[in-house]
């Protein structure tokens, strides 16, 4: 869910013209939090909503990298008799770092075509593995 909310955030940025309202990565404006420095806010040619849009993203897909990581741990060490649980999870979790790549490549290749779709690609990839991990944990409960 947190991973499909991340690609939804992704969609909102893009739409209102905020992907590059962070203009460095990973950090936005040479810092983690922004907004505890209004002046920077203030002196961007972006709406504050606009950097919160890209900044939120940055932080959310953070969150959904750290659940995607225990998805995959917890699949190796709690389902170990179970290839496709295991196999999917793992496979989000590889993908994970090519897909952080590719958001900082967004951002300083100032949204080129090819790799904001790639972006957009490898993300639908790592949601199809998590929802293969869901599922077949769904379908094959553990007896404890």
């Amino acid at each position: 869910m947190v991973t499909y909310i991340v690609m939804l955030l992704g969609a909102y940025t893009s739409a209102i013209g905020a992907g590059l309202s962070c203009p460095d990565w990973p950090t936005c404006y040479g810092t983690w939090i922004p907004f505890l420095q209004p002046g920077l806010i203030a002196n961007s040619p972006y709406s504050a909503l606009q950097i919160f849009a890209e900044w939120a993203h940055r932080g959310l897909a953070f969150l959904a990298g750290l659940l995607i990581l225990a998805t995959a741990v917890t699949g190796w060490l709690f389902r170990p008799q179970e290839s496709l649980i295991k196999w999917s999870a793992m496979t989000a979790l590889i993908l994970l770092p090519i897909q952080v790549l590719l958001g900082g490549l967004t951002v300083t290749r100032e949204l080129q075509p090819i790799i904001v779709t790639t972006h957009l690609g490898v993300a639908i990839l790592i949601l199809l593995c998590l929802l293969t991990t869901t599922l077949a944990a769904k379908l094959r409960p553990t007896i404890v």
